[in-house]
């Protein structure tokens, strides 16, 4: 996956908000394809859209952006979900391991556009995927302790004043 280009700030803004109220959606409907480990690391990742959103959306109201409804976010999580049943956990992992730099690389862009009150909200957009990449390259490695980067980062998120 390569980064995807915006025309302008405020629309990868909206774009990077709307994908975190979407994610709680399609990594809750994920947890509910998978069981055991796949399916907790599935619910915390979900956690960690939700907490990642709310602290992302006064990035949104200083720029007086106004995203989608929640109900059509998280139908199209849900939707977005779906298309994937059948996946194995391994090709999901291998997915986020190998495709989600890319939205590092916007979050990036959108930290050095925001205002830099808001960088520290970008930062925590930023750590959020790292720690996603993070979990998955170690539960693929067999790492029996994969799910602590999302543990940490709720961890780091939960405590942002």
């Amino acid at each position: 996956m390569k980064p995807r280009v915006f025309a302008d700030a405020n629309e990868s803004l909206l774009t990077a908000y709307e994908e975190e109220v979407s994610g709680e959606a399609y990594f809750a409907a994920l947890a509910e394809q998978h069981d055991g480990r796949a399916s907790e690391a599935l619910m915390l990742i979900a956690e960690m859209e939700v907490v990642t959103a709310r602290l992302f959306r006064p990035v949104l109201d200083a720029a007086g952006l106004h995203p989608r409804s929640a109900e059509e976010l998280v139908r199209e999580g849900r939707d977005d979900a779906e298309a994937l049943r059948g996946s194995s956990w391994t090709e999901f992992l291998t997915s986020m391991r190998d495709g989600y730099d890319a939205y590092v690389t916007e979050f990036k862009g959108i930290r050095a556009a925001v205002n830099p009150d808001f960088r520290p909200h970008a930062d925590l957009l930023i750590a959020h995927e790292v720690a996603i990449i993070d979990f998955a390259r170690a539960e693929l490695a067999g790492d029996g302790n994969s799910l602590s980067y999302l543990h940490r980062y709720l961890e780091e998120a939960r405590s942002f004043a």
